[in-house]
């Protein structure tokens, strides 16, 4: 036995989506692990607001819908939950199962990105994103 080395649990999809429906707090999920969230600053938040005022009017005129921070999304290739703070989709929506709430085809996402968050953002999140068909 190693002292001091600890392995995290990994939990099922079902297990995460279970808890997460019943999370007060957001978390992403990937390879069995859940990661807890941070708060979006004042900035990030004004930053997303405006973000969101400025493509609504624009996809009004199409068959888009625009989803604003709460939107779960899954990465089916690769497993991973997330909650972009943009999410559009065009043309019809695809979900997950009855519940939903998470989105299987977004067409565009946008991610705000912040210190504490931009190299993940722009690096695996990124590469998790492309992955979307």
């Amino acid at each position: 036995m190693t002292v001091g080395v600890r392995k995290r649990k990994k939990i099922t999809e079902a297990q995460y989506l279970k808890m997460e429906r019943a999370a007060e707090t957001k978390s992403d999920y990937l390879d069995g692990e859940v990661f807890a969230m941070a708060g979006a600053s004042r900035q990030h938040i004004t930053i997303t607001g405006n973000a969101f005022a400025a493509l609504h009017p624009q996809v009004r005129q199409r068959r888009c819908s625009v989803f604003l921070i709460d939107m779960r999304v899954k990465v089916t290739a690769t497993g991973l939950y997330t909650y972009p703070d943009i999410v559009v989709v065009c043309g019809g929506t695809q979900f997950e199962d009855v519940e939903v709430d998470t989105l299987l085809n977004p067409t565009v996402i946008i991610e705000v990105l912040s210190k504490s968050t931009a190299a993940c953002d722009r690096g695996e999140k990124f590469g998790q994103y492309r992955k979307l068909r």
